[in-house]
């Protein structure tokens, strides 16, 4: 189920990419970012308010774990700006090979606490198709 439901989560970042390039192109970044969040924040503040009991607690976690809006925000801006001079396919397949270096690195070093998965020399295959295709996007 976990699977399914990544699934279905990338195929919204792909289209949520798209739809963002779009409204870059009648709205400044930083009027995307908003419109995006704002629509978020209330979509999220309905599900709490029908689905969850107890009242949101946003307090406890390490303060570090707080800049994860400002990533969230760069990322829609970022997109956005990408997806209108690149398109979204290119867009998207950079952000997930840069994604998936990041992610080795978090894992490789346990930053985080994220379980610790260290980098083996039997992931180079898989990193080496994902910029062998990365590389085809960019020439072709």
């Amino acid at each position: 189920m976990n699977f399914f439901l990544l699934l279905v989560s990338g195929i919204c970042l792909g289209l949520m990419v798209s739809l963002n390039g779009r409204l870059a192109a009648d709205y400044n970044l930083f009027e995307v970012s908003f419109l995006v969040h704002l629509i978020g924040a209330v979509m999220l503040l309905a599900a709490a308010k029908l689905f969850q009991k107890e009242k949101i607690q946003l307090m406890g976690a390490p303060r570090y774990v707080y800049c994860v809006g400002f990533m969230g925000v760069a990322v829609i801006v970022m997109t956005s700006l990408s997806t209108a001079y690149i398109g979204a396919a290119l867009t998207m397949v950079l952000s997930i090979t840069a994604q998936l270096v990041g992610s080795a690195v978090v894992d490789h070093f346990g930053w985080f606490r994220v379980p610790v998965n260290k980098f083996n020399w039997r992931r180079v295959p898989a990193f080496a198709v994902i910029l062998t295709g990365l590389l085809l996007m960019i020439f072709s």
